[in-house]
């Protein structure tokens, strides 16, 4: 006896066939979903649609910081002349310190605008200086260093160990956190510290740290050296070429508050 298959209905392959065409939309949805859009009026009252794809700059940063920092092609000597002017300051306080270069930097361009749309932003990470003799007061040592910022419209260095809780952070997970990184929640105390002066979308990092200071490092610390105090230039900016797309770019969002990005 020959065995025979029934034919399945063609019917169920279009309903396949639809669902299947479903899943695939789907999936598209959620891996490239939508960028914001908003409609605004201008002063004529003329109503328009502005889609957050075409923000040229990311995240919360302001773009008149954005201008005010020095363009892409002057960053690094910027970097270099901060670096320089960071080390005359602690050489004066403390001569006969023998500095070294770390990691080399550079300037590198962004991913995306977070909403699925291109950025001019670009990254500066500088070349690292450090030496591995470390001034004993360190508080005098960064009065020093904090007035040579100033020279360059940088603020005082925000310390890690003095931030606020993140979002849904208690203060006491933030307290355990600094004692875990940084030995004790006094700074006198502290083996390392670590932080940010910033001046717009700039910033320069200073670190201090000696595995013996106060309450000493733990015997599992990784650090590079022992002892180090070091600097580095950072920040975000565009270069000149785009400076006039950039302001045309981001001018039919101003005023507007930034949606939370859509794109990784």
């Amino acid at each position: 006896m020959i065995s025979r298959r029934r034919a399945v209905p063609a019917a169920l392959f279009s309903l396949a066939a639809i669902g299947l065409v479903a899943a695939v939309v789907t999936s598209c949805s959620l891996l490239n979903p939508a960028s914001p859009t908003e409609t605004v009026t201008d002063a004529s009252g003329q109503a328009s649609e502005v889609d957050w794809a075409d923000y040229p700059g990311e995240g919360t940063l302001d773009p008149e910081d954005v201008l005010a920092a020095p363009r892409a092609e002057d960053v690094e000597a910027h970097a270099e002349q901060v670096l320089a002017d960071l080390q005359a300051a602690v050489d004066a306080q403390q001569p006969g310190l023998a500095w070294s270069r770390g990691l080399e930097g550079g300037v590198y361009p962004h991913e995306g605008n977070g909403y699925g749309g291109a950025t001019m932003h670009r990254t500066l990470n500088s070349a690292e200086v450090l030496t591995t003799e470390v001034p004993q007061d360190w508080p005098a040592t960064v009065a020093v260093v904090e007035a040579a910022l100033a020279e360059h419209g940088y603020g005082p260095v925000q310390w890690d160990f003095e931030r606020e809780p993140y979002p849904e952070e208690t203060a006491e997970e933030r307290d355990a956190e600094i004692r875990s990184t940084n030995g004790s929640l006094d700074a006198a105390q502290m083996w390392q510290w670590m932080g940010n002066a910033n001046d717009g979308s700039m910033w320069v990092t200073v670190m201090l740290v000696d595995v013996d200071r106060g309450v000493g490092a733990p015997a599992d610390a990784e650090q590079v050296t022992p002892r180090m105090l070091g600097f580095m230039v950072g920040g975000t900016v565009i270069s000149a070429a785009d400076e006039q797309a950039y302001r045309d770019g981001v001018a039919p969002f101003e005023g507007l508050e930034r949606p939370a990005p859509t794109h990784s």
